[in-house]
């Protein structure tokens, strides 16, 4: 029986599948921290003596238990549970008759669902954190191992300039810590408590929300109740599109490994592991993991579209924001999946170092001469015109890591890297 159901109407199983679509599977995600806002529920309940102390113990044992369960496999959801809030209040009733009737007084099913999917945010935002620093450190170690390793540098998919494997290793580096500060600030962003606001308009109980906040980690609570309910899909979008910055990156990196592995550029190899063969062409090897990382930054872009236009509503709480839940959740999904292998992508790759080098020509040599000259004293456009006219008559200028910029090829300063890596690592 739905938990609203009290008359125990009829209801049309299509409505119902209709109503209900994946929200069991997705509350799948967020049950073990709607058990922990349980936990904290309890003890607001038991701060204003509408629980007795054994009451409140009895509870807080009873949802240490489910969660023990869930965790164990020997509790699972299934469609005869409306969500995974009416499943917690099934159970505790089933086992603690009128106690478990207690649990859901101060609060509704709104607040409910928005602490235990803010938890849910902040848990998997540590874990993309976590891969995407792990991502950076193995291009770290990559652009060390080859940081003087000659390749050639492209501007217009065409070849411009000497370059090195250490630059073209690092530029990724410094994207994705840039990337995990970004979802720092997120994280901190979202760290407010929205429990105890109830459906959108407060409860007339002296509910303390400080304590719930306190256990739950949160910074402080999100004081206007209204405001509380605006804020779904709001913040769900802000972090979608902290998420889709690494995966920007990734994207970008997964482009330059596809033309870097291709027959025409041959200057990198991934491991076997990470490529697929053709059904048809025995001589293919296809680098696919390579391709579906690319690819997936799609549908974390039609996630963001689909929240971003989700929320034209007005205020207060409206049905349309139970759709918000499954993007989010396929959103860290995505992002889990995509950013797991790369780092043991990235580790396997093998550069073709003869190759390399080989595509590194004298036309790239042009700027380094111009430059040499300048150092001379002529100014810069004279002295570009003279080596664009007479290309083969200039020396080029010798690269020494105290006459280059920082930044450079030959002055990439990855010291500086290391040390915001393990700042960032603590």
């Amino acid at each position: 029986m739905k938990i609203w159901n009290s008359k125990n109407q009829k209801i049309d199983q299509r409505v119902d599948t209709f109503l209900s679509g994946e929200d069991i599977d997705l509350d799948n995600e967020i049950f073990i921290f709607d058990v922990d806002a349980s936990i904290a529920h309890t003890e607001e309940l038991l701060a204003i003596k509408l629980l007795t102390g054994n009451e409140a113990s009895l509870l807080k044992r009873e949802l240490k238990k489910i969660k023990k369960d869930f965790l164990s496999g020997m509790l699972a959801l299934n469609k005869k549970f409306e969500d995974c809030h009416s499943a917690i209040e099934y159970l505790l009733i089933k086992e603690l008759g009128d106690v478990g009737k207690k649990i859901h007084t101060g609060r509704s099913r709104n607040d409910q669902v928005l602490v235990a999917i803010r938890l849910y945010q902040q848990h998997n935002l540590k874990i993309i954190r976590k891969l995407v620093l792990k991502l950076a450190k193995e291009l770290l170690s990559k652009s060390k191992q080859n940081e003087y390793l000659p390749m050639p540098g492209y501007t217009h998919l065409q070849r411009a300039m000497p370059s090195t494997w250490g630059l073209w290793f690092s530029s990724y580096v410094e994207a994705f810590l840039d990337d995990v500060e970004l979802l720092d600030a997120i994280s901190d962003w979202i760290n407010i408590n929205p429990l105890g606001t109830a459906a959108g308009y407060g409860i007339n109980l002296p509910i303390k929300r400080e304590l719930s906040t306190k256990k739950l980690g949160f910074k402080r609570p999100q004081v206007n109740a209204l405001y509380v309910q605006n804020s779904r899909g709001k913040m769900d979008l802000e972090i979608l599109g902290a998420l889709k910055q690494p995966f920007l990156d990734l994207r970008k990196l997964s482009w330059d490994l596809s033309l870097f592995t291709s027959t025409e550029f041959n200057l990198i190899k991934i491991g076997k592991e990470f490529a697929t063969g053709s059904s048809i062409m025995p001589n293919k090897s296809n680098p696919d993991t390579v391709e579906i990382m690319r690819a997936n930054y799609a549908k974390l872009a039609g996630y963001y579209a689909e929240i971003e236009n989700l929320i034209s509503l007005p205020s207060g709480y409206h049905r349309d924001l139970q759709i918000s839940k499954g993007a989010i959740i396929n959103a860290f999904n995505l992002c889990e999946s995509s950013f797991s292998l790369a780092s043991a992508l990235i580790k396997s790759l093998k550069i073709n170092k003869k190759r390399a080098a080989e595509m590194i020509d004298s036309d790239m040599q042009m700027t380094d001469q111009v430059n040499g000259l300048v150092q001379q004293g002529i100014p810069f456009r004279d002295a570009y015109r003279s080596v664009k006219n007479e290309p083969n008559k200039h020396k080029s200028l010798s690269s020494k890591t105290d006459a280059s910029s920082v930044g450079s090829a030959n002055n990439l300063k990855l010291n500086l890297l290391s040390l915001r890596l393990k700042k960032l690592a603590k």
